[in-house]
């Protein structure tokens, strides 16, 4: 019997050694397709329009989003435009929501009085000095005054302008959430104010209360070192109160600090919002390196734009070179900088330098803009 349990323990032993010792299938993985990279925290920047004057024959190239179907509808009736228009201004009603603060309490009431609301003036007249957009104006209060001072003056005349001029739906809601964040760094002698904020934004349809894909705006993030130099946020503290240097407790200099912030964030969503939503239009001529373009200022051309000129014949687009562009109100005339190297190129600056170049309804020409120009960065932002 013993002899038996040993010769039966035996072998399950070997049966389970013979298992352990036969390699595991191996699973097959497809080929790795992304790359893995870490998730950035850094400030956001503004996106700026490289000048055309920097750029190489590789850069002529036309960017994305533009849109040149149906050009020829384009009317520019502010309260009339056909909807084939790809220049249609959509009208938009800006609505700062979600206020989230995170910070300690003696910065807690100093972040949350940034009043949304002042943010959402502050992009109002950013966004509507672009002229691609109509925008509803949520400052009721300034409207209201106003009204009421023209009707004690003539109120006949206000009352007939009121049931003439309706006030206008928006097409889209521009919704932004901010969320502030306030944070102090000790060193060995001295501590750093800190202070942060994130805007996230999206585009909602009101009607159907869809999230829409475009403009995507995404996150912005700001942080006080970029609108504040180190030394100035720099204070001292004895026994664990505030002594000198920069006062955190004081509302008015944390405000201060935010409300620059702000105005940076806004600063970058404009220049974002330059690069989704392009300028375009159709050139009418060319001579030598000059060129017409049919539309200016009306259909938001911006002063020095940068813009792609390029061929679109067959459904085809073929870049023919970089352009600089200054806008009168309902036209605009620019200079091509460099032209593409390649054949069609060569051929149209060939025909434009011996009088002027014409296109024709078998091949039309266009421009479209690459972002926010830089003069429009320096002097209006």
């Amino acid at each position: 019997m013993n002899t038996f349990k040993l010769a039966l323990t035996t072998s399950i032993t070997l049966l389970l050694s013979a298992c352990g010792s036969t390699p595991k299938a191996k699973i097959e993985y497809p080929s790795q397709q992304t790359n893995q990279q870490a998730v950035s925290t850094n400030p956001s920047e503004m996106q700026v329009a490289k000048s055309a004057f920097a750029f190489n024959d590789a850069d002529i190239q036309v960017p994305a989003y533009f849109d040149t179907q149906g050009l020829k509808y384009c009317t520019f009736e502010r309260n009339n435009e056909d909807e084939r228009c790809p220049l249609k201004k959509p009208t938009i009603r800006v609505y700062f929501d979600k206020n989230t603060v995170q910070a300690e309490k003696a910065e807690q009431q100093a972040l949350a009085a940034v009043n949304n609301q002042q943010i959402e003036l502050m992009l109002e007249n950013m966004v509507a000095g672009l002229n691609r957009f109509r925008i509803i104006t949520q400052d009721d209060k300034t409207i209201q005054q106003e009204i009421e001072k023209q009707l004690a003056n003539n109120a006949a005349a206000t009352a007939q302008k009121l049931s003439t001029n309706r006030a206008i739906n928006p097409d889209y809601i521009l919704k932004v959430d901010t969320l502030k964040t306030a944070d102090r760094f000790y060193g060995e002698y001295n501590g750093v104010a800190q202070y942060f904020l994130e805007m996230t934004a999206s585009v909602l349809d009101p009607f159907t209360q869809e999230k829409l894909a475009s403009p995507n705006i995404g996150k912005i993030r700001v942080e006080s070192k970029e609108v504040r130099s180190h030394d100035e946020l720099v204070f001292t503290e004895v026994s664990g109160r505030y002594y000198t240097g920069f006062n955190y407790q004081d509302q008015q200099n944390v405000q201060a600090v935010m409300s620059d912030m702000a105005s940076r964030g806004l600063s970058v969503m404009v220049t974002r919002l330059l690069s989704e939503l392009p300028a375009s239009g159709e050139v009418m001529g060319i001579k030598g390196n000059q060129i017409s373009i049919d539309r200016g200022q009306n259909a938001g051309i911006l002063p020095k734009e940068t813009m792609i000129v390029f061929v679109y014949e067959a459904g085809f687009v073929d870049p023919i070179g970089v352009a600089e562009v200054n806008p009168s109100k309902t036209s605009a005339n620019g200079r091509i900088v460099q032209w593409k190297n390649s054949k069609l190129a060569q051929k149209i600056q060939q025909q434009s330098n011996d009088g002027i170049f014409r296109p024709n309804s078998n091949q039309k020409i266009y421009v479209v803009s690459v972002g926010a120009p830089q003069e429009y960065v320096d002097n209006r932002l």
